[in-house]
């Protein structure tokens, strides 16, 4: 029954929106940012604006001119690329790339300014000022980096030079509209530094190149209505049904000079059946800065690691929203301070996390939850200083051409809780032991197929183990010469443990796909089954679809199913809980 539930999903999702033409984002404007289109790219996928921008330049080479991130052709319309493409960019290596694109853009502009260059058509425009140059390394992600940003400079320099000569100049001021018929421009004596990419915000009023603190200033508001409904009733009489409401909230602001930034993203979520799923929370809420070959973040984030889909081995530093998803992706924001040191050596990422998040758990009339009552508000911890242990950790990675590897250590709170009994056997408290966990993690990038690999060594007082999950994702482009993207994923889940994990993943095999429409509205669909291959009545299987109606509206369904034979399997108190979530998310 539950399988035939998820394949009924999988075709109602595949047929829902029939493949049209590429998900696209434009035509580019002068309202447009360089952050609000890698934004807008990644949409919720946990990965760094970085490696946004670098999958939208390598979606749309022609768009990009002289192939610099910060270059955008006035007009274009650009294709969004995938969650994978965006996955399989490296992180670092995007980030030198962005950082050197906007010191080469500085210059470019910086030329343009002293000889009072011309451009010609087809490219977007630079400023004319005669001027010398003034350099200023970008050393960090530009918030004001606009798509269209050389087109502003010019409608800066036309109107000072309005300003500044004879009445009938004045017929230059107007705003340049069509990039390819603009004309040169006369310069003025008044020299001026060349203009910082942070200081040309885009569909502003003209003026100097100094900036207010406020037009530097980046707000996203994502509001969501999420309804769960369950194929039967819980196992303790719980509802089958349930809807919840969110709100996120993303302030982003960086100093003029680039070196520092902050983020702030306050988090909401009401829930219609169970008060434990209520949540307050600051996703992210940090101070950054930045220099050469180093950055130092201070404050409230989210840290992802890993690489492979059906388990996140390594993630480690931030604790899990267990009762928003259960596949461990959704995340509690972690406070930390971060230094992390780059060069061609690879990168180094050092972590001192001074405060531990207790996972969220399902209340009395919440499901997918333990058969006992939990006594979340009792945990217990190892550490005399509980919550207040001070945990670390570090991470080494490098990039060797098609080949992505990464090595962690962690020593501190464990962030998955043991269930100890109390009251005899009534309930369960949290117990949360000191532990320290060495970590491997790789992926390797052939032609159209990604090798992925996690494997974990974690030790405690209690007990000593070790997992490691591997597989792969081969991807059709192009699938049946249709604009169908299909993936194919299969890992295998191992934990010497055995029967005694109290996770699922000691012998499974995991099978999925994963299938991009590439239509308007950029529908997307993962379907996945995880089977245990030492219990052959034990499996669970998953569904996530989504699908755009504007660039402000986002159709999300979710789906999940549980199957066991025995008591002493992890997923038997799940057994009643399978459930299908539609969400609605409507970006502003």
């Amino acid at each position: 029954m539950q399988l035939n539930i998820c394949w009924v999903l999988c075709v109602a999702a595949l047929t829902a929106t029939a493949p049209l033409q590429a998900a696209t984002l434009g035509p580019v404007t002068t309202k447009d940012t360089l952050w609000s289109l890698a934004r807008a790219a990644r949409g919720d996928a946990p990965y760094s604006m970085y490696q946004a921008i670098i999958a939208l330049q390598q979606k749309n080479p022609t768009a990009f001119i002289g192939n610099n991130v910060h270059h955008v052709k006035l007009g274009a319309v650009l294709e969004l690329p995938t969650e994978s493409e965006i996955a399989a960019v490296d992180l670092v290596t995007a980030q030198q790339k962005v950082e050197a694109d906007a010191e080469s853009w500085r210059q470019w502009v910086a030329t343009r300014q002293q000889a009072g260059g011309s451009h010609s058509a087809g490219t977007t425009v630079a400023s004319t000022l005669n001027a010398a140059p003034t350099k200023r390394k970008s050393r960090g992600l530009s918030s004001q980096a606009t798509a269209a940003l050389a087109l502003q400079v010019q409608q800066q320099s036309k109107q000072r030079t309005a300003q500044q000569t004879a009445p009938a100049t004045a017929a230059i001021a107007p705003a340049v509209t069509d990039v390819a018929d603009s004309a040169d421009l006369p310069t003025t004596p008044s020299p001026r530094p060349a203009p910082d990419i942070a200081e040309a915000p885009v569909a502003l009023p003209v003026r100097e190149a100094e900036t207010d603190w406020s037009e530097r200033l980046q707000t996203d508001t994502t509001l969501g209505l999420d309804w769960r409904w369950f194929s039967s009733r819980g196992a303790q009489g719980q509802s089958r049904s349930a809807l919840s409401g969110s709100a996120l909230v993303e302030w982003y602001w960086q100093s003029e000079d680039e070196r520092s930034s902050w983020s702030i993203s306050p988090y909401l979520r009401l829930d219609q059946r169970d008060s434990e799923r209520h949540l307050v929370d600051l996703r992210q809420a940090y101070w950054l800065t930045v220099g050469d070959g180093w950055e130092f973040k201070a404050g409230v984030d989210k840290i992802f690691w890993g690489v492979t889909e059906s388990i996140h081995l390594v993630d480690i530093i931030n604790q899990t929203d267990w009762v928003d998803a259960i596949d461990g992706e959704s995340k509690l924001g972690q406070p930390l301070a971060q230094l992390t040191l780059s060069g061609d050596w690879g990168n180094l990422q050092s972590f001192v996390l001074p405060y531990f998040r207790e996972r969220t758990l399902s209340g009395a009339e919440g499901r997918l939850r333990l058969p006992i009552p939990v006594l979340a508000d009792d945990a217990v911890y190892q550490s005399d200083r509980k919550q207040r242990h001070l945990d670390w950790a570090l991470r080494y990675s490098q990039q060797i051409e098609q080949v992505d590897i990464a090595l962690s250590y962690f020593s501190g709170t464990n962030r998955d809780p043991r269930w100890l009994p109390v009251a005899q056997g009534a309930a369960l408290q949290p117990y949360y032991e000191q532990m320290r966990q060495i970590g491997g993690e790789g992926q390797w990038i052939v032609d159209s197929w990604i090798w992925k690999l996690e494997a974990i060594r974690r030790s405690s007082d209690i007990e000593q183990f070790s997992a490691a999950v591997a597989g792969f994702e081969y991807t059709t482009v192009g699938a049946f010469d249709s604009a169908v993207d299909l993936g194919w994923l299969l890992e295998y889940q191992y934990d010497n443990r055995g029967a005694l994990a109290p996770v699922p993943g000691q012998r499974d095999l995991f099978a999925g796909m994963r299938i991009a429409l590439n239509d308007e509205a950029g529908s997307e669909l993962l379907f996945g089954i995880a089977q245990d291959l030492q219990s052959g009545g034990t499996r669970s299987g998953m569904l996530e679809a989504s699908m755009r109606f504007s660039n402000n509206i986002r159709l999300r369904l979710d789906a999940w199913f549980f199957q066991a034979v025995s008591i002493q399997q992890p997923t038997w108190w799940l057994r009643q809980d399978d459930y299908i979530q539609l969400g609605f998310d409507y970006y502003f």
